[in-house]
């Protein structure tokens, strides 16, 4: 079968729950976890706004604009894009179609939101025509091609599998900005995990090893050994099992345990950087401790502190692939700026994805 209904709407749950953690994590972006408690009273758990400021994208000082409550950022604005490029090439990930689209942001205030590496990328992009020439080095091994990617993790997910076309359009829509391998792994984990908990074919706590055996050793050029991804991944592992043994004696001898300081001490643990293995080990681990509730995973992945709006993102995505759009509390879904667009966008994609 091509698809399923319940696919179609775990597409837009997944594109609405990216847009969600991307808008409420953004104003608490570069914050301590500590931060967050002392400047809002306690943990956030609805959206605020976020004010103007000047950053350093690249080597340019941009004036970002305000973003009113609800409003994401340039995560969620790439990510659609890659959707949108999707429809309109009719399910191919082509480069001289979406590296435009993302070569146009440049030109608007999304551009003082993105990366350095995204941002210098699309730059060159911009000056050379090359499409397919990111940024590499140890400074490219940030989360921005994980942070867009899951599009392409959705477009995968009806009809026939081919992993070698999986693989190769996760590679494509990394390197436009991104050339360095733990930035690729990243990218192709993160769509992988869309992919498969859109069809329901894991459970939330194998997560971690269903992206292990994606990432396989070697993939990428990446060292056998101390490959960062593997060891993230694998210590999130831990830490859910850890957490699970926690829940278990809990329950058995009725015991007061504060689970979500527990989470944000682990999701530290994993790392709440832009680096590409701590965003990507958080953003799992956050899903996974609470695979039954896409509200408290993404409080958990935003109120930790550290690169927020996108480790909020990414949790959306997983959480929003697996439950759909009625897990998501209508209180984010109706405030959430651009909603009706993302829904649609979700939906074109669905139909392109389930007649390929």
């Amino acid at each position: 079968m091509a698809g399923q209904p319940e696919w179609e709407d775990r597409f837009v749950g997944c594109l609405v729950g990216l847009a969600v953690g991307d808008a409420l994590g953004s104003p608490l972006e570069f914050k301590s976890r500590q931060e967050i408690v002392e400047d809002y009273d306690g943990p956030v758990r609805d959206y605020l706004a976020r004010e103007g400021t000047v950053l350093v994208a690249g080597h340019d000082e941009i004036q970002a604009e305000s973003l009113a409550p609800g409003t994401p950022t340039e995560d969620t604005r790439l990510a659609l894009l890659q959707a949108e490029s999707l429809v309109a090439t009719g399910g191919r990930v082509d480069p001289a179609d979406f590296g435009p689209r993302f070569i146009t942001l440049l030109d608007t205030p999304w551009a003082a939101h993105m990366g350095r590496t995204t941002y210098a990328s699309l730059k060159e992009a911009r000056a050379t025509g090359q499409l397919q020439s990111g940024l590499a080095g140890e400074r490219a091994a940030g989360n921005g091609v994980a942070m867009r990617i899951a599009p392409v993790g959705l477009r995968h997910v009806c009809g026939t599998f081919s992993r070698a076309l999986f693989l190769s359009d996760c590679e494509k829509s990394a390197r436009l900005t991104h050339n360095n391998p733990v930035a690729v792994g990243a990218g192709v984990a993160l769509a992988e995990a869309v992919r498969v908990l859109c069809r329901h074919e894991i459970m939330p706590e194998d997560l971690m090893a269903a992206a292990l055996d994606t990432l396989q050793p070697g993939y990428l050029g990446l060292p056998l050994v101390d490959n960062p991804l593997r060891q993230k991944l694998l210590f999130a592992q831990d830490y859910i099992e850890e957490r699970q043994t926690l829940v278990d004696n809990a329950e058995a001898n009725d015991l007061p345990i504060d689970f979500f300081r527990i989470d944000l001490n682990n999701m530290e643990r994993c790392g709440t950087t832009g680096y590409a293995p701590h965003s990507l080990a958080a953003a799992f681990y956050a899903f996974a401790a609470h695979k039954n509730s896409f509200e408290e995973a993404v409080l958990v992945a935003i109120n930790a502190g550290g690169d927020t709006d996108t480790i909020g993102a990414m949790t959306g995505a997983l959480a929003g692939a697996y439950h759909g759009l009625a897990a998501i509390p209508n209180r984010w879904r109706a405030n959430l700026q651009g909603y009706n667009d993302i829904v649609e966008t979700a939906r074109a994609l669905y139909r392109v994805a389930s007649t390929r």
